[in-house]
């Protein structure tokens, strides 16, 4: 029986872009996990937590727009390569410190900052760059696994963060971290893919209100960016998790990196299963039953203090934000010009970006407050309130997604002769 790869790993510089992003991401886990834990550790508060969540809802959010202009106006490949440098830096930096047990808040807070700038700077170049290594008939193929690719990845990564955490301590977790930056490092200058038009933009404000501009007359678009803000700012639970695997759930450290990894399960399963079709029909409807799933998944959570069960409640929460990932991100790109993609993916990041770390803010103020269960349930019950408003927008209820990609691959003009 033949081996049928799905339509977008037939591509040989996405599979290697496939490949090296799962290497980074699950690299960056091993970090991720140790600081969240480390910071609860050394402080007990959660207000601790929430501000690492605020130092990176504030370099999102500023930074956000900036990473899209130079992603439309310089080599992506290159400036791509210059923040896998710098996250590199501040993971090693970290390593040295936690080696030397000179690791303190402010420390923590500082790498943390460091890789929100990284992070808030390249996502929109590394989200546009996906559409250049494959066929648009294959682009939601590749969205899809691309997805799989950053969940498959923390849900590895952070299980074994939490278990090499245990067993030989934080500073070898982020040295871990440190070297698989330049994994992606290696693909980046591998790929033979132009990876942008010939037509880039200048470095200027006007440059940039034009990605505004854009999103702001595409109701779909901006829908779906709204919706997915207020989703993880209400539903985020990641500055929680300390909290339930400590003081609710009685894991500790090994059972925190599986709670870390239960959502990035649930979303390798959705993505898996979305990966393998380029038909999806009604994509409206399925990323409102994806968000909607979410919440009710975040309220189930808030109440649990059985394990197992918080463990299926966070791979649901999964579930449903894979689902509405995937479409979200195959009908911004694919609704966008090339030479607009950058920014356009910027102003998604400051909503997608924005929205959890933020979250993470709210959530632990809450928590600090009320306590860590009132502040997930009322999250999750957010969310939901927010479905149904956006359901009420009569165009993403009827958004066809099938029929927005037919409608690309009708014979367009070369970039330069709109």
């Amino acid at each position: 029986m033949a081996l049928h790869l799905p339509p977008s790993l037939r591509h040989r510089d996405f599979r290697n872009y496939f490949l090296g992003s799962i290497v980074t991401t699950a690299g960056s886990q091993f970090t991720t996990v140790v600081l969240y834990w480390q910071m609860w550790e050394i402080t007990g508060s959660a207000l601790w937590l929430a501000a690492l969540g605020l130092s990176r809802a504030i370099a999102q959010i500023g930074l956000a727009l900036v990473g899209g202009l130079l992603a439309d106006s310089l080599d992506r490949r290159r400036f791509m390569v210059a923040m896998q440098l710098l996250q590199a830096v501040a993971s090693l930096a970290l390593f040295a410190l936690a080696l030397g047990g000179l690791i303190s808040p402010w420390a923590l807070m500082l790498g943390n900052l460091v890789f929100a700038v990284g992070s808030a700077l390249e996502t929109p170049a590394r989200q546009a760059v996906v559409a250049n290594l494959v066929p648009r008939t294959d682009f939601a193929s590749a969205v899809a696994l691309n997805n799989v690719g950053r969940n498959a990845s923390p849900a590895v990564g952070s299980s074994l963060a939490g278990a090499l955490f245990a067993a030989a301590g934080p500073s070898w977790c982020y040295l871990v971290d440190g070297l698989s930056w330049f994994a992606m490092i290696a693909v980046l200058l591998s790929l033979r893919s132009t990876l942008q038009s010939e037509r880039r933009s200048n470095v200027t404000f006007a440059a940039l209100a034009d990605g505004i501009r854009f999103v702001r007359g595409q109701r779909v678009i901006l829908s779906f960016m709204v919706l997915d803000f207020g989703a993880t700012f209400f539903g985020t639970a990641t500055s929680l998790l300390p909290i339930y695997a400590s003081d609710i759930l009685h894991v500790g450290p090994v059972g925190f990196g599986l709670l870390n990894a239960a959502p990035s399960v649930g979303q390798v399963i959705t993505g898996v299963i979305m990966g393998s079709t380029n038909r999806i029909r009604r994509a409206g409807k399925w990323v409102l039953l994806g968000v909607g799933f979410y919440g009710a998944c975040i309220c189930g959570f808030a109440l649990s203090s059985w394990f197992p069960l918080s463990l299926l409640l966070l791979a649901g929460t999964g579930v449903g934000n894979g689902v509405s990932a995937v479409l979200r991100s195959t009908s911004n790109n694919l609704l966008t010009p090339d030479d607009l993609r950058g920014r356009v993916a910027a102003v998604n990041s400051v909503f997608t970006g924005g929205g959890p770390q933020l979250g993470q803010f709210e959530g632990g103020l809450v928590a600090e407050a009320f306590g860590a269960m009132a502040s997930a349930l009322s999250g999750g019950v957010g969310v939901l309130v927010l479905v149904a408003l956006i359901a009420l927008v009569p165009e993403v209820r009827r958004f066809d997604l099938t029929a927005a990609i037919h409608a690309l691959n009708e014979p367009v003009a070369p970039p330069g002769r709109r």
